[in-house]
C-alpha cells in the first residue's frame, strides 16, 4: 500500500531530499538545512518515522522506507546498512557474495571489526560484527562498498570457516577464482598457529587434487613447512575421521562434504 500520511511542508522539504538515498545520518540532514534548530530537524524525523517513511536502525541513522509495510523494513542495501553500523569491512561469505563467488543472497551480512562482536536484526536481515582483532586489515574499495581483499577474503574464511558457509562453500568459491593473489594470501598466514596452516594447506592440497585447479606448488609446500603437531580439520567435532598422515591431520568432515557441490 502507498504511503497516504500527510506531510507538513518541512517534512516534505525534508523529505524529498532524502528520499533517493537508501538509508541517512541525521547529522549529515543537520548539515543541508542550518536554518533549522536540531530539535526540530530531530522532530521531524520522529514525525516521518510514526507516518512510515523512515525506519531507524539505530539513533540517529534511518532506512528510507518507499512503501508502507507493517511487517517488515524496506531494505535497499544490506551491505551498506553494515557498514553504517559496524566500524569495520565486509568479511566471510558476505565479501564471497559482493566479489560473485556465491549465488545466494546471505540473510547474515557479516563485518570484521577490530575490538567488536554483535548482532542487530534488521528485519529479515541479521547485522553480525566479528572482533578477529590485529587480523582485520587489508580493506578495498570494491563497488563502492568497503570488502577484504580478496586474498585477505580467503585466508578470513579459512580462519572463520563458520562464518564462510563452511567448507564446500569455500572451496567451491576458490574453484570460481579466475586470478589470486597467492603471494598476499600467504602472507596472513606467517602470524597463523600451525593448526590452521595444516587445515588450510589440506583443504587446498585436496581441491587440486580432485579438481585440477591450478593452485602454485609453492604454496602447498609452503603450508607443508609448517605442519607441527596433529589436529583436527574441524575442531569442535569429534575425532571420527581419516586420519591424514601428510598433513599430520584427522579429516573428521569427509571429502563429500568438503567438496560436496562436485
Amino acid at each position: 500500500m502507498q504511503k497516504n500520511y500527510y506531510l507538513t511542508r518541512s517534512e516534505q522539504r525534508i523529505f524529498n531530499t532524502i528520499k533517493y538515498a537508501s538509508i541517512v545520518d541525521i547529522l549529515d540532514v543537520k548539515n543541508l538545512f542550518p536554518e533549522l534548530s536540531q530539535q526540530m530537524i530531530y522532530k521531524i524525523f520522529s514525525d516521518l518515522e510514526k507516518k512510515g517513511y523512515l525506519y531507524r536502525i539505530k539513533k540517529g541513522l534511518y532506512l528510507i522506507q518507499d512503501i508502507r509495510s507493517d511487517k517488515q523494513p524496506l531494505i535497499k542495501d544490506p551491505f551498506k546498512i553494515a557498514l553504517n553500523l559496524f566500524k569495520g569491512y565486509i568479511a566471510f561469505s558476505s565479501a564471497l557474495r559482493v566479489y560473485s563467488l556465491i549465488e545466494y543472497q546471505p540473510f547474515t551480512i557479516f563485518i570484521a571489526t577490530h575490538n567488536k562482536s554483535q548482532e542487530i536484526k534488521i528485519g529479515e536481515y541479521t547485522i553480525k560484527a566479528v572482533n578477529i582483532g590485529e587480523k582485520a586489515r587489508s580493506i578495498t574499495l570494491y563497488n563502492e562498498l568497503y570488502v577484504s581483499t580478496l586474498p585477505k577474503t580467503f585466508f578470513d574464511c579459512f580462519y572463520k570457516p563458520q562464518y564462510s558457509g563452511g567448507y564446500e562453500t569455500l572451496t567451491k568459491a576458490l574453484y570460481q577464482v579466475k586470478r589470486l593473489d597467492w603471494h598476499e594470501f600467504l602472507v596472513y598466514f606467517n602470524s597463523a598457529s600451525s593448526s590452521l596452516c595444516q587445515r588450510t594447506g589440506y583443504i587446498l592440497d585436496l581441491l587440486k587434487k580432485e579438481t585440477g585447479i591450478k593452485i602454485p606448488h609453492y604454496v602447498i609446500e609452503y603450508f607443508k613447512g609448517r605442519i607441527n603437531v596433529k589436529t583436527k580439520l574441524v575442531p569442535m567435532l569429534p575425532s571420527r575421521g581419516v586420519y591424514i598422515s601428510k598433513w599430520k591431520l584427522i579429516d573428521n568432515l569427509g571429502k563429500n562434504r568438503i567438496l560436496g557441490w562436485l
